[in-house]
């Protein structure tokens, strides 16, 4: 029989985990593996494993023989070693495009939280003082928004963002003219939306393409007083220029779903709303995600694999990887200020 372990604190409901008894003997686990060993130990004999934040390096891959296959509880992926699973025969899966709507409207939320300073107000009055004086905000429409990224999220964002009147410019590894057209936005050279964006949204995968996407050269190139929003992976952005431009005023503020945990003087700044990586967090996008993780696992153990990342599609000899992790999405648009050129896990492109 087909060992499954549910190795952290993914949320998968009762009919899902049931569903995933029919295939074989399931182990549940509802805590974060404590480290190494105990990821060994839980892992022990599993043929399937699936997780939603636990890091599975080259070293811990090497020694689970019996593993075959990691259904990842997410459309990100970074924490999994997929080169290394590839190698040794394992295939890993992800859930694709589930929270196109549940993240873009997160992102829009934060957007209105700094320029109406909600999150400010909020505390204010909390500490007993009703005054609206200071609070001054500005209105979406007739601003600028600059996405980079427009795979599911980010060309729901643009959306939402041309409903509100604003003028959406966008940058993404395709740019052609009927793109364009039919999401409604204005493409540009990454250099060129830092420039003339009053809030710039990244939707984008963390690879090794794309880490410090946003270092200090390119936070200077945004327009002063503009604002950052960042519902995909903190270190798409360089923490420390990330701190002194908020410190200092260059940027008005930024709104962030995933945070570096030694970086408290990030969010303890009074321009900062910050989240614990609730964007995916809804009830629907939460159904629509166990679903199909759950589903990963049973095409995968009917031999027709689904939603691969990385291993073998098929019962065969069939080693993948697929363009999330072998693609340099940063070097294709235009890490470097002087390239112009014209991508999330599965979200960004």
């Amino acid at each position: 029989m087909t060992r499954i372990v549910l190795l952290d604190d993914c949320d998968l409901s009762d009919a899902q985990i049931a569903r995933l008894r029919r295939l074989g003997e399931v182990e549940v686990h509802t805590t974060a593996p404590a480290g190494a060993e105990e990821i060994r130990r839980r892992l022990s004999g599993a043929e399937v494993a699936v997780l939603g934040w636990t890091s599975l390096d080259a070293a811990l891959l090497r020694q689970l023989p019996e593993l075959r296959m990691i259904s990842v509880w997410a459309t990100g992926h970074d924490y999994v070693d997929v080169r290394a699973a590839a190698r040794l025969g394992i295939t890993v899966t992800n859930v694709p495009a589930y929270a196109g709507s549940a993240v873009s409207e997160l992102a829009l939320g934060l957007m209105l939280a700094l320029c109406r300073n909600i999150a400010r107000g909020s505390r204010r009055v909390r500490g007993g003082t009703l005054s609206w004086q200071g609070l001054g905000g500005t209105e979406l429409g007739g601003r600028t928004l600059g996405i980079i990224g427009v795979g599911d999220i980010g060309s729901r964002l643009a959306g939402l963002g041309t409903a509100l009147g604003m003028r959406v410019l966008a940058y993404a590894r395709n740019m052609s003219d009927e793109r364009a057209g039919r999401l409604g936005v204005e493409f540009r050279p990454m250099p060129d939306l830092l420039r003339e964006a009053d809030f710039v949204s990244l939707h984008l995968p963390l690879t090794p393409g794309t880490h410090g996407l946003l270092g200090e050269k390119e936070l200077s190139m945004m327009k002063p007083g503009a604002f950052l929003i960042n519902t995909a992976r903190a270190a798409l952005v360089d923490q420390d220029a990330l701190h002194d431009a908020l410190a200092n005023g260059r940027l008005a503020g930024a709104g962030l779903d995933d945070l570096d945990p030694e970086r408290g003087d990030i969010t303890a700044l009074d321009n900062v709303v910050a989240t614990p990586h609730i964007g995916f967090y809804t009830d629907t996008a939460l159904a629509r995600k166990g679903d199909i993780c759950v589903g990963n696992v049973e095409a995968f153990l009917s031999g027709r694999a689904e939603n691969v990342v990385a291993g073998p599609r098929g019962p065969g000899p069939d080693p993948f990887v697929g363009p999330a992790v072998g693609h340099s999405m940063g070097h294709s648009m235009g890490h470097s200020a002087g390239h112009s050129a014209g991508h999330s896990a599965g979200q960004g492109d």
